[in-house]
């Protein structure tokens, strides 16, 4: 036994064994946080995906019906031409109204097949988009019909289109809306020229990116004083009603002598390649076929022109590398949809309770064709204008390159914001808490805000640069590329 004794006080052994513990359970802890947030992860990017998903078979199922309609069109264009020859009348009649009807009837069953596209890829109904569609359903049974001085602010493409077409949209939404349509041509809706009908201001103003200003709004920040500088808003653009507003195809009748756009030899040549091999230009030059006025149905050339917004030297400067096939160069029918996706998270937030989060996908789609001249590929559109069924195939585009892409007509809070907020803003100013929109509003009224811009620009309006085509150089890129 050692003579000297030891005094050192020492722990229980179940004080050791509480620390342990204590520490175990803080371990424990740890890591049920860190598999829940790997859960969470997992779940997003899942949902992620499948929102892409249904987004791009969405607008795919809208471009395919959008192509089938214009190949329909060209068919009956030419079907046409037949019943002239033979002399059918009430064929003619029927044609022409078929056309009519198939203007509306076409884009409205790439609307549904849009919903079913998504449905089938796990995206559920979205309330507030299909809310918005009803709300459109109304104003076409109740405004389009009205009476201004005895004739209607918006003529009818036949008798009595405006409540068929209400009754189609109702339908449709009467199972719900789960792809909205983005890039819709709303009748009502002011037209484009007009700084608060841009995106872009509002996310300058937000950001506090003053050299768009200086690219985009020069002198704009000098000179602006109150709300009532604003130039007044555009109205709406009415001077043609024969294209449906969703997923429109661009095509509107005229009528007019065949023979000032084709020879009967020219006119055979169209029919051959549609697989009506037994036409002959004897057999149309023997009739009235050519040198009668009729209605035909042509591509709008305010919707059909040269594809200048996917191009690197065009007039958004895009992204990309290499040029657009010659015969595919043409912009017209296309289709925008936009996907709503909630995630309902597994980690407890905060305040406790449960939080999910949205996610959002936006896809555009477009239906590609051309004409045969022997060998050579034309654009549909190059017999001139004359539509004929010449659509192949549907690609996916990116969505800055579609036509309307920056109407965002199922982003709820800015239609809300343009048509609910900005005539009231224009008449007694900003509407602080209504919207984000309205937010942004309230600081660009603010002075003080605008002399913070002056000021910035003066000193560095230098290092403001348009930014350069192409993704792979400094400055390049899209608002949206995909």
């Amino acid at each position: 036994m050692s003579p000297v004794s030891d005094n050192t006080p020492r722990r229980p052994a179940r004080a050791r064994a509480g620390q342990a513990v204590v520490f175990l359970l803080l371990a424990l802890t740890a890591l049920v946080f860190v598999l829940l947030f790997n859960a969470d992860l997992h779940r997003i990017v899942q949902r992620k995906h499948q929102a892409q998903n249904a987004g791009d078979a969405a607008a795919l199922a809208a471009a395919r019906w959008q192509g089938a309609t214009l190949n329909l069109l060209g068919e009956l264009n030419l079907l046409h031409v037949l019943a002239l020859a033979n002399g059918q009348p009430a064929a003619v009649d029927a044609i022409t109204n078929m056309q009519a009807r198939l203007c509306f009837t076409g884009p409205m069953t790439a609307l549904f097949a849009a919903q079913i596209a998504a449905k089938n890829n796990r995206i559920h109904v979205d309330p507030d988009m299909t809310d918005l569609l009803r709300e459109h359903a109304d104003t076409v049974r109740n405004q389009y019909t009205a009476l201004f001085d005895g004739t209607r602010y918006f003529p009818e493409p036949w008798p009595g289109a405006w409540l068929q077409v209400a009754d189609m949209l109702d339908q449709v939404a009467s199972d719900g809306i789960a792809a909205g349509p983005d890039n819709a041509q709303f009748f009502l809706d002011p037209s484009s020229g007009h700084m608060l009908m841009e995106k872009a201001f509002y996310d300058a103003v937000l950001s506090r990116n003053w050299c768009w200003f200086h690219l985009h709004a020069r002198g704009w920040l000098q000179a602006y004083a109150s709300f009532r500088d604003w130039p007044a808003l555009p109205g709406p653009d009415v001077s043609d009603t024969s294209n449906a507003e969703i997923f429109g195809v661009g095509v509107r009748p005229f009528t007019f002598r065949l023979d000032f756009l084709f020879s009967a030899s020219d006119l055979e040549a169209r029919f051959h390649e549609a697989g009506f091999d037994t036409v002959t230009a004897a057999q149309l030059t023997g009739t009235n076929v050519l040198d009668r006025s009729e209605t035909w149905f042509l591509y709008n050339p305010g919707d059909w022109s040269e594809w200048s917004r996917i191009k690197p030297d065009g007039e958004d400067n895009f992204p990309v590398t290499g040029a657009v096939r010659p015969e595919y160069d043409v912009a017209g029918a296309d289709a925008v949809v936009r996907v709503y996706a909630s995630v309902d998270r597994m980690t407890p937030g905060i305040e406790g309770g449960r939080r999910s989060d949205n996610v959002m996908w936006s896809a555009a789609a477009k239906p590609f064709g051309y004409l045969e001249e022997g060998s050579e590929r034309r654009p549909a559109t190059d017999a001139s204008a004359f539509v004929l069924p010449a659509f192949r195939d549907v690609r996916l585009i990116p969505v800055d390159a579609a036509s309307g892409s920056e109407n965002n007509t199922s982003d709820i809070e800015w239609v809300r914001h343009v048509r609910s907020h900005l005539h009231p803003y224009l008449e007694t100013g900003p509407q602080p808490n209504a919207c984000r929109y309205c937010r942004a509003l309230t600081l660009w009224e603010d002075d003080a805000f605008r002399q913070q811009g002056i000021d910035w620009l003066d000193l560095y309006h230098q290092n403001c640069r348009v930014r350069t085509p192409g993704g792979n150089r400094r400055g390049g890129g899209s608002r949206r590329g995909h």
